[in-house]
């Protein structure tokens, strides 16, 4: 199995839905075909910032379907974490079918007091077992209520088809004590904006950030900024993409993150039900944050 190196910025893209709460298709077509002249390396679609749990499973393939047909050679990550395991093995098998370069698994967590270490481990090795692309972990304790065990990243990297974890916390000890623990071929993304450029400097290698949505060039910036050794424009392009980061995702959440993207020029869309949207007086502040990010970066 052929294994995708995961570097650069990936946006979980947002899912657009309608007024009525119906999939906008058409917009999610139009926002990877105006990304297609930003610098990523790829998407993740299925993710939590595209309103995976709400989705049907037609839905959900539909979607694929299309990032797979305008991403070019980039490559197409599918979030296909269920809380059964039987259910993420089928669903994994349906998008590699479409075409995902690799999958990204969340932790199980409705039991979650069952939902030990083992248990997880158990679970993450039999998707890979049987999954026909690369996996990758996908913790993100804030939405599941399931701490990820410092040491299974360690445990669970020793699987040939287990390419690499997202770790979405903002908990730089925990990246760290990951980053530590795993061997070089294993892959780590950072899941957190705010604190892209201190997980690069401890040796993450990708961003799969909320705000790539919004702010793509920005957060780019920061990552070749980064790479090419210029930290001091690092941590100034860190400092001016934190407000809009933090809120697009722990101050508004998603319905501030499609705000986000509508007022980028792109198709944000309405959230699903029961997600709430989002007021004006917020939207206005949304609005103010992107313009405020695109003349940070600019400057």
């Amino acid at each position: 199995m052929t294994v995708r190196p995961l570097r650069g910025i990936l946006p979980p893209v947002v899912t657009p839905f309608d007024s009525d709460g119906a999939l906008d298709l058409a917009a999610f077509e139009a926002n990877l075909e105006a990304w297609a002249g930003e610098d990523l390396e790829g998407y993740v679609v299925l993710g939590s910032n595209g309103e995976a749990a709400s989705l049907e499973e037609d839905e959900k393939l539909a979607l694929v379907r299309a990032a797979r047909a305008r991403a070019g050679g980039r490559a197409v990550l599918v979030g296909t974490g269920l809380d059964s395991t039987r259910a993420t093995i089928a669903l994994t098998r349906k998008v590699a079918d479409l075409g995902a370069d690799a999958v990204l698994v969340l932790t199980p967590h409705y039991y979650k007091p069952q939902m030990t270490a083992e248990a997880l481990r158990r679970h993450f090795v039999a998707v890979a077992d049987a999954s026909p692309v690369p996996v990758y972990l996908y913790s993100m304790t804030l939405f599941t209520g399931v701490p990820w065990p410092p040491a299974l990243a360690a445990e669970l990297a020793s699987h040939p088809r287990i390419a690499g974890i997202k770790e979405s916390s903002s908990d730089l000890g925990l990246l760290g004590r990951i980053l530590s623990s795993v061997p070089p071929r294993f892959e780590v993304a950072c899941g957190s904006a705010p604190v892209l450029y201190p997980a690069l400097c401890l040796g993450a290698g990708a961003g799969i950030l909320a705000v790539a949505n919004c702010a793509p060039a920005l957060a780019v910036a920061i990552y070749r900024a980064f790479q090419s050794g210029d930290h001091a424009r690092a941590r100034r392009l860190q400092a001016a993409l934190t407000p809009l980061a933090v809120a697009v995702t722990a101050t508004h959440g998603i319905a501030g993150l499609k705000a986000a993207v509508d007022a980028a020029g792109w198709r944000g869309g309405h959230v699903r039900a029961p997600l709430m949207p989002l007021a004006p007086a917020a939207r206005e502040e949304i609005r103010a944050l992107v313009a405020s990010a695109r003349e940070s970066w600019r400057a």
